[in-house]
């Protein structure tokens, strides 16, 4: 008797059969000449069992009709029949089916943006440039130019040396690398300029790299005079222009008014607060509320959350608009109050604008009057004045 070798099917239904009579080596002889497949046969009192595709099996019963065997399906096993418990349920099949299109529509929207190699510059802040250029969450994968987001990256961020934008999926990863060396200077070396006062004052010291200087150690220079030019003699009664490079210490006057008055309307938070929630889909706020609850008096702040599902971060986003009351009332303070307010602002006017500066002299006169505080400022101090600007621009 030739019969089939017996074989592992995976993932596949069968059905398990058995056929008895007197003529069981010709119907398995009839069933291998008919190209009929069976496997893992087994012959047990005189009765074979053996594993075959319920597709086939009419044609094997015809031929053990032929062969005058009795044949009988022992046990049915794989999914196919399974799933024929479930035939009449439609709603499982309609699931499944409203489940596949959910998954195949979903990825046609970026789920999630990955920002690498970014170490100065913050995702948050990357992120918000190429939303201007269409790329975000929730937006179609083929609805936005990565090659125009990149050359936008690098126009608005300066320190870029190079960007790239992918897709792997519904995920956009950003690669990019900063520059590692400094800024270029405002004009090219090779560029002719002159050296000009970036501000009035007394020159004390002059440090003259390149160029002429037109002005003398203790003379006064009002803002915009050229200092140092880049007009020189080459020593062979020609005239050529240079790029003029200085360091130009010059000694400067400024003055500065400050009030703090005994009694102003300030902002005091009342403990209220309210909310208004969006749903951010394909670069698109929809709102959930039907009023809206931003009062006049509160202080804005916003929250964004990514739902997921399984771990995976779905393609859109919650955005909350949270709105912290405040009630404006009348503050009255003492004089020294005024007095401790009006020292911070002058410390914070000295620390900003004349931090890098060497201080000559600063002087202080307060004035108390019926409504507050004022203070006048002196301030006398040294500092680079030296300002390049190319020859002939005024």
């Amino acid at each position: 008797m030739r019969v089939l070798k017996e074989r592992k099917i995976n993932m596949k239904s069968y059905i398990v059969v058995s056929a008895f009579g007197s003529y069981n080596e010709e119907f398995m002889n009839d069933l291998f000449r008919k190209n009929i497949k069976v496997w893992n046969v087994k012959n047990k009192d005189g009765i074979i069992y053996f594993n075959m595709s319920p597709y086939l099996y009419k044609k094997a019963a015809r031929s053990a009709l032929n062969s005058g065997v009795r044949t009988r399906v022992e046990s049915r096993h794989g999914a196919y029949f399974k799933l024929r418990k479930y035939k009449k349920r439609y709603g499982i099949f309609f699931g499944a089916a409203s489940f596949l299109g959910i998954i195949v529509l979903l990825s046609n929207f970026v789920w999630d943006i990955k920002v690498s190699g970014n170490e100065n510059l913050s995702a948050p802040q990357i992120i918000e440039i190429m939303e201007k250029y269409g790329i975000s969450n929730g937006v179609g994968t083929k609805s936005y130019d990565a090659e125009k987001a990149e050359i936008a990256l690098t126009l608005e961020l300066g320190s870029l040396a190079w960007v790239n934008i992918e897709r792997q999926g519904s995920r956009i990863y950003v690669n990019l690398s900063e520059r590692l060396e400094a800024a270029p200077p405002e004009i090219p070396v090779t560029t002719p300029c002159n050296v000009v006062a970036d501000r009035s004052g007394q020159i004390v010291k002059a440090e003259v790299y390149r160029g002429r200087l037109l002005v003398e150690v203790g003379s006064g220079v009002d803002r915009g005079d050229v200092i140092v030019t880049g007009v020189v003699d080459d020593g062979a009664g020609n005239i050529i222009l240079s790029h003029a490079s200085a360091r130009i210490i010059a000694e400067c006057e400024e003055s500065a008014e400050f009030f703090v008055p005994f009694t102003s309307l300030e902002r005091k938070n009342n403990g209220k607060t309210s909310e208004n929630n969006f749903i951010v889909f394909l670069g698109h706020s929809f709102p959930l509320f039907m009023l809206d609850n931003s009062p006049e008096n509160a202080v804005y702040s916003e929250e964004t959350r990514a739902p997921k599902l399984f771990g995976f971060p779905l393609p859109y986003r919650l955005k909350t608009e949270i709105y912290s009351h405040y009630d404006m009332v009348e503050v009255t303070i003492t004089q020294s109050q005024a007095l401790e307010r009006l020292n911070k602002q002058i410390e914070m006017y000295r620390a900003n604008f004349y931090g890098d500066s060497e201080i000559v002299l600063f002087e202080e006169k307060f004035i108390t009057r019926e409504d507050g505080i004022a203070a006048e400022v002196w301030v006398v101090y040294r500092t680079d004045i030296a300002q390049q600007r190319m020859i002939g621009v005024p």
